[in-house]
């Protein structure tokens, strides 16, 4: 097999939001910039169909700024590229993102940083000489690249650097769930709200009690961006009749910036884990294989889907819990539910403590 020495200041290996991130603000640092990247695309699940949550905080002020408002602001120059931030009652705030501007943009930013960009490219080894990290190795289409950097950054998602280095890590005995995203056409936005505000056993009041009781019809008819959380009366009854094709007790979408286009965020895989090849094997299968079913349940029991077909399939599924790398600080469950921020914090987010059950249908872990 050919080999190629590549000798940079910074080495990032995968290009998911945060290698995007890291790689990007090195190089706009003046430093040297490699990315590794094993799929055709740049973003990762940024480009799923999820939106940016929470960049309000408790009294709607914008907390959050630095390469993600910078995407926002891109995408708003473009056609259907966001409706930009919208409060939420239930999720602080949405910004509905076009999911397929976003692979673009990143480009475009690795571009004008003059990054050396590595594609088509798996993680495949490293040397480490007395706990040192000396080189990765990243291999694609017959070809090994030996990478030597200074700095080393892990943006894979799972950890596999730190794991193939030998880095301490922790892992959820039960882990979430993973999802698989897909896309909706031809929903009738009105006629689903209609429904919902004649039928609010459908909302989440059942489930959460401490859903703000502005989260209702009226708020998803006037906003844009919204995101919904709810269906469960319609999932309860079809579950009771063995007609629901998920392990899952709640319908989630996200309406795109895209004319009558939804994400949907329904899909889960129990009792996987992502780090695993063959459970990550087998969850990008059973994901594939839900979305017909789902497709049809939609169509013949949720008003306003009647006509809706499927226009995209994220090419990976989206891992929720995987590796924790244990680095020199660890955020710990008080320090969350206390509020507390270091003063060397690099970051600030404001979103509710969301835990999936690994385990079982229900969507939240009590």
């Amino acid at each position: 097999m050919n080999k190629e020495i590549i000798e940079t200041d910074v080495a990032v290996i995968g290009a998911g939001p945060g290698g995007i991130a890291a790689a990007v603000s090195a190089a706009r640092q003046g430093v040297r910039v490699t990315l590794v990247e094993r799929q055709g695309y740049l973003g990762g699940q940024l480009s799923s169909g999820l939106p940016f949550l929470a960049f309000f905080d408790t009294h709607q002020k914008r907390i959050v700024g630095g390469l993600a408002q910078e995407m926002v602001d891109c995408l708003a120059k473009l056609n259907f590229g966001t409706v930009g931030h919208r409060y939420c009652p239930h999720h602080l705030s949405t910004t509905s993102i076009n999911q397929f501007y976003t692979r673009i943009i990143c480009f475009q930013w690795i571009k004008e940083c003059g990054i050396q960009l590595l594609m088509h490219c798996e993680l495949s080894d490293a040397k480490v000489t007395n706990g040192r990290l000396q080189w990765v190795t990243a291999t694609g289409k017959g070809m090994t690249f030996e990478i030597r950097a200074k700095v080393y950054i892990d943006g894979t998602g799972d950890g596999d650097l730190g794991y193939i280095t030998g880095a301490t890590y922790e892992k959820g005995h039960i882990l979430q769930p993973p999802t698989l995203m897909f896309n909706l056409g031809g929903v009738n936005f009105k006629h689903f709200i209609d429904y919902i505000a004649a039928h609010p056993e459908e909302l989440l009041y059942n489930v959460r009690p401490d859903t703000p009781s502005e989260y209702n019809a009226d708020f998803f008819r006037d906003n844009p961006g919204h995101v919904f959380v709810g269906l469960n009366a319609t999932v309860e009854k079809l579950r009771e009749q063995g007609r629901c094709p998920i392990d899952r007790d709640t319908i989630i979408y996200i309406r795109l910036p895209i004319p009558d286009h939804v994400a949907v965020n329904s899909i889960r895989i129990l009792n996987c884990d992502g780090s695993n090849i063959h459970d990550l094997s087998r969850a990008e299968m059973e994901g594939h294989l839900q979305i017909i079913p789902l497709i049809e349940m939609f169509r013949n029991y949720v008003p306003g889907f009647e006509d809706c077909y499927l226009t995209y399939i994220h090419p990976t599924i989206g891992v929720r819990e995987s590796r924790r790398i244990m680095g020199i600080k660890k955020l710990s469950q008080g320090d969350v539910l206390s509020g507390i921020i270091p003063t060397d914090a690099v970051a600030i987010f404001s979103y509710f403590i969301d835990i999936h059950s690994g385990k079982e249908y229900t969507t939240y872990v009590k």
